[in-house]
């Protein structure tokens, strides 16, 4: 099997603020408020 990497990860630390309590997490998805984005199923224009 060859050596060669296929991928390097580089993963930003989440810093433990603006939490949400585990209940309203759990039903969020995520306990950090600050990564709860809205999808609005929209597409956006500038990409195309």
């Amino acid at each position: 099997m060859s050596q060669t990497q296929l991928a390097i990860s580089s993963i930003k630390v989440q810093k433990f603020k603006n939490l949400y309590s585990l209940e309203v997490g759990f039903c969020q998805g995520t306990i950090f408020e600050d990564l709860n984005l809205p999808f609005t199923g929209v597409c956006c224009d500038a990409y195309y």
